[in-house]
């Protein structure tokens, strides 16, 4: 199967979590083919691996197994949690002397294009998942890089499809073949070829920086789905956070997430900036100027700085066809807090008539600081992790059900 190869069978480690693995021979990914890539999809009722004679297609819903060819070992997957993602399951192939852990090692082929390329798993054509009977999670690539014990190749997981299903559960079988043991010493021999290079290309360090543009801005990141990636519209309601740490043995915990008071004020003071932007402009189309020239040339020179910079760090992101998260809109979520307090100077020197309006702005303003402080004293223990909290109370943080909160399961 393409897109997936066990990583040979490496001693007993810990996790830089602090997390211990089932010291069974891992399973990763890499994007070019070689011999690890070799699967033997197997019936689990039968011992041997041989074809019968007609060859039994293989069709959606089938039980069976998938045998490592270079190792013979079977893929398996069990409730141990991945290496760099906690909520999921990792993916090993099984190793018969651990013998605390049996081996769950039955997958149920599913066919998700089946309506129009048939029930029969074919090569190329059929897009398939691979769910485990045992636990019913669904091999998946997290998109996430392994460390140097991984060779930095991508993490392969096993997760339950509480969210829907995403096209990292797809899996394609490129090349399909069964014949005698000639055939095989050929294709090792083919597959063992280093690949070709072109090197002749002499280019300028301008053209080398200008080609590398391009290909960051042009690249598909295609099989980059990451389990904390988001749109960019959900970065402006604060719809997504990020998981960065998690303690090894309490509840302690690091998380990229915002303060939503600042957050919303934020967005707010944009909006309110745009809508008297365009008012003052066209009231002074019609000669009406209720700002002295100053005042509005200072109106105008802070909108294009803040404004213009929230858009510019902003807007390309729709048009990018690459993986995304929460941090690449930290650049522009700046530029709309600067924006904040020439908004609120604004209203309160130029919209505020009275002395009395003046004093019930201050005290909004008040307000409006001592509840940021309050928001940012409650998701302190998510932010800096100083402190252990029980599920309870972590589950009363979890204000969105977007949030992905760390439950430690005891």
């Amino acid at each position: 199967m393409t897109r997936s190869c066990p990583v040979p069978s490496r001693p007993a480690w810990r996790y830089e979590n602090g997390r211990g693995s089932s010291h069974q021979q891992q399973v990763t990914c890499y994007p070019f083919k070689d011999v690890n890539n070799w699967w033997i999809v197997k019936d689990p009722g039968r011992h041997q691996l041989v074809v019968s004679n007609p060859p039994r297609p293989v069709r959606h819903g089938d039980i069976v197994q998938l045998v490592h060819g270079m190792t013979t070992r079977f893929l398996n997957t069990h409730d141990v949690a991945a290496p760099l993602s906690p909520h999921s399951q990792e993916v090993s192939c099984y190793v018969d002397y651990n013998i605390s852990m049996p081996a769950q090692n039955l997958w149920r082929l599913d066919i998700v294009n089946r309506e129009s390329d048939g029930e029969i798993w074919k090569t190329i054509l059929s897009e398939v998942r691979l769910v485990h009977v045992n636990t019913s999670a669904i091999l998946k690539l997290s998109g996430a890089h392994l460390p140097d014990w991984g060779f930095r190749q991508l993490e392969v997981v096993g997760e339950k499809p509480l969210r829907g299903y995403h096209e990292s559960m797809v899996w394609n079988v490129e090349e399909h073949r069964y014949g005698q043991s000639q055939e095989q010493k050929e294709r090792e021999l083919e597959l063992h070829t280093p690949t070709q290079i072109d090197i002749s290309r002499n280019l300028s360090f301008m053209a080398r920086f200008s080609e590398l543009q391009w290909r960051m801005l042009t690249v598909k990141a295609e099989d980059s789905e990451h389990k904390y990636s988001s749109t960019p519209l959900d970065w402006v309601t604060l719809d997504t956070n990020i998981a960065y740490w998690l303690h090894p043995k309490t509840s302690a915990q690091i998380h990229l997430l915002g303060n939503l008071v600042i957050w919303a004020s934020a967005s707010l003071a944009t909006l309110v900036y745009t809508l008297l932007f365009f008012w003052y402009l066209l009231r002074r189309r019609r000669n009406i100027h209720d700002l002295p020239d100053d005042a509005w040339l200072r109106w105008v020179s802070a909108g294009t700085l803040c404004a213009g910079g929230w858009a510019v760090n902003y807007l390309p992101f729709f048009l990018m066809e690459k993986t995304l998260f929460l941090y690449h809109y930290l650049p522009a979520l700046t530029f709309q807090i600067l924006l904040l307090p020439v908004v609120l100077q604004h209203i309160s020197e130029h919209l505020c008539r009275s002395q009395l309006q003046r004093s019930l702005f201050s005290a909004l303003v008040v307000a409006w600081y001592s509840s940021a402080c309050h928001m940012f004293n409650m998701l302190r223990p998510l932010t800096y992790g100083d402190r252990s909290l029980s599920p309870s109370e972590l589950m009363a943080l979890r204000w969105k059900d977007s949030w992905d909160i760390l439950i430690r399961k005891y």
